[in-house]
């Protein structure tokens, strides 16, 4: 249950709000979590304003036409204000959310929403570096797996947040997603290389439940976290690795979560794997051609071994970085003896001191 609206001057009571509002807010508390309820009551205030009546319930008994109205004025004046499209797109899906939920369903089409504008993003895929410090620079186990799985899968995030446990096969090797949380509405079966398969076994021991969402709320397997908390959670890491650079054009973070998706083709490209085989792994459209291509099991094994081989984020590069290590620590004995040879043959009071002798 909520108890308070925080709001810039002071605190409203969820008590003090209007009935109609404050139903809502109790249904959707997340509004309120990301501070959105702010731009429903500018609306609100707004529609009250031009239909000339003293609340919102007086809103929601207006004629739809004035409502329409209503809104119509409201999205033009925002245009006047230079007020990107993305925003008044949003802040119209706000408010038709409330007035849905109240039973006014009005179409969008209705509304003369803006178009978003056309957008060229300027893209890079991450470096081998930068996806070994995201990883190692999480405390969180599940942003790990999470970025883990976006690069040694490419899944798209809203694949990755709807995994269930019941779709991981590590027997088998494979992942399996339903029709239903693909964008183009195919399953697929993804292949499991085998630096994820081993973090997905070191989670799973800690995993108390059967079935549900790999990436649940705590004590709710059958709730998947809010893709707005991992996007939190995610720009965080990015700040505190010093990793929050814009795109170009300012759009995105230059490591949002899509370039995962992106490294894991390009490195099965590089890898020469099979680019219908890619397109199915990746559940991308590529025409009637893939839709009869259909792989055998010996095909599928032989592309993967090629896959595994540059699907690796830390196991890439195990033995330069152990030799690394060695070869420092011998140096670093080394120079310790010479020190201690030099003290003892200067000075052999101040061993006995530090009792070194």
């Amino acid at each position: 249950m909520l108890s308070v609206i925080p709001r810039r001057k002071g605190v409203i009571e969820v008590s003090r709000l209007e009935d109609c509002v404050k139903s809502y807010l109790e249904v959707y508390p997340e509004v309120v979590e990301r501070r959105q309820h702010y731009v429903l009551i500018k609306i609100l205030d707004f529609l009250k304003e031009d239909l000339g009546v003293r609340s919102y319930a007086e809103i929601l008994e207006a004629d739809i036409k004035r409502i329409i109205l209503g809104l119509r004025r409201y999205i033009a004046k925002r245009v006047g204000d230079g007020v990107s499209a993305k925003t008044i797109r949003f802040e119209t899906y706000l408010v038709r959310s409330f007035l849905s939920f109240h039973d006014i369903e009005i179409p969008p089409k209705k509304l003369r929403i803006p178009r978003k504008a056309g957008r060229s993003r300027i893209d890079r895929i991450p470096s081998l570096a930068e996806i070994q410090k995201l990883i190692s620079g999480t405390r969180s186990r599940r942003l790990k797996l999470a970025i883990m799985a976006m690069a040694l899968c490419g899944l798209r995030l809203n694949e990755c947040l709807n995994l269930r446990r019941e779709w991981v096969d590590l027997e088998r090797g494979f992942i399996t997603l339903p029709p239903e949380i693909v964008k183009t509405g195919r399953g697929r079966e993804i292949p499991i290389p085998s630096e994820l398969r081993e973090e997905l076994e070191r989670y799973l021991e800690g995993y108390p439940y059967e079935r549900g969402y790999l990436f649940c709320v705590e004590g709710n397997p059958e709730k998947r976290i809010p893709t707005a908390r991992f996007r939190e959670q995610y720009i965080s890491l990015l700040r505190r690795l010093g990793l929050d650079k814009k795109t170009p054009d300012g759009s995105a973070y230059q490591l949002h979560p899509h370039v995962f998706r992106k490294w894991y083709r390009t490195m099965l490209e590089s890898a020469g794997v099979n680019k219908l085989l890619i397109d199915l792994w990746m559940g991308h459209n590529s025409g009637i051609e893939k839709a009869y291509y259909l792989p055998t099991p010996e095909l599928v094994k032989a592309e993967f071994e090629k896959a595994d081989k540059v699907l690796q984020i830390f196991g890439s590069r195990p033995a330069p970085i152990a030799s690394e290590k060695i070869k420092a620590l011998e140096e670093a004995v080394e120079f310790y003896e010479k020190l201690m040879n030099y003290i003892a043959e200067k000075n052999p009071r101040l061993l006995r001191e530090l009792g070194l002798d």
